[in-house]
């Protein structure tokens, strides 16, 4: 898992996105009690929220997940600064 700024996240998936026939991200706190999770599945992308809220999201195209997960992080991760991710 890698420390980073909490708006890099969306922007290191995307990169991921395009290079990757498949993804598997990971991104959660520092306390690691809530996380959000990207998977690709054949061509579309699912997205599972755990934490404050419980949200599931499956059949997105790639600008779709990142505009999903852009909202997503506004809630789960409101005062963080930081954040891990990791690429599975």
């Amino acid at each position: 898992m890698q420390l980073i700024n909490r708006n890099n996240a969306p922007v290191m998936i995307q990169k991921r996105m395009r290079e990757n026939s498949k993804l598997h991200a990971i991104v959660t706190t520092w306390k690691r009690d809530r996380k959000i999770e990207i998977i690709k599945n054949g061509g579309k992308y699912s997205l599972t929220e755990n934490g404050f809220q419980h949200f599931q999201a499956s059949k997105l195209s790639a600008e779709k997940c990142i505009s999903v997960l852009k909202d997503k992080m506004k809630v789960e991760f409101p005062r963080s600064h930081q954040v891990y991710i990791a690429f599975k």
